[in-house]
């Protein structure tokens, strides 16, 4: 994951955020002020350039990237799981830096809210990329504010808990999805050899 070509992160800034990288010494200070300096300035130079690709990239490049969504929308093809997970965090990513999470913490969708507003816009301009009108954009969002802290609250006193709440768990990286794995085999094969 971090070996991959220079980017809108490079090598060393995916290192650094992963963890595999730390700067220790009597500059680390100023390195790592350096770095989160140089990532938020690749980050906004990076959004700029969308714009770009979205008025200007040839559809056969485009396909080339990403493949096509076929089958009435149903299917990607020719598109490997680690770009569709990429496309997945982008959209999430750009979601919550537009301040979705409290629409969604808010429960109703005001016409009004940033979210809202740049949301219906990329969907127009999106639409008119393709030649097509987009007449309104309704955005229904049913969401139920979890804290972690209370998911792992119940994870640690054997309370039964949805798989929903344990996705959500091991996603946040509260907890190490291996330790939960592993757990999970051992439940299972101690659930087969007590039917046998």
């Amino acid at each position: 994951m971090t070996g991959r070509k220079n980017a809108m992160l490079t090598t060393e800034d995916r290192r650094w955020l992963t963890g595999e990288k730390v700067y220790d010494g009597q500059h680390a200070k100023q390195q790592r002020y350096q770095r989160r300096q140089d990532i938020r300035e690749r980050v906004y130079n990076s959004m700029l350039d969308f714009s770009i690709l979205l008025e200007e990239l040839d559809d056969d490049e485009w396909r080339e990237i990403f493949g096509e969504v076929v089958d009435g929308g149903q299917q990607w093809q020719n598109v490997d799981e680690d770009l569709q997970a990429g496309v997945r965090d982008g959209l999430a990513f750009l979601l919550r830096t537009i301040g979705v999470a409290t629409l969604m913490r808010d429960g109703q969708a005001s016409q009004g809210t940033v979210p809202e507003r740049l949301f219906t816009a990329a969907l127009r301009r999106a639409g008119h990329r393709d030649g097509l009108l987009v007449d309104a954009v309704f955005l229904d969002i049913d969401a139920t504010d979890v804290g972690i802290p209370g998911l792992l609250e119940d994870l640690q006193s054997d309370e039964p808990m949805s798989a929903g709440s344990l996705y959500l768990l091991m996603e946040s990286g509260a907890v190490d999805t291996d330790v939960v794995q592993d757990c999970l085999r051992d439940q299972l094969v101690d659930d087969d050899s007590e039917e046998a």
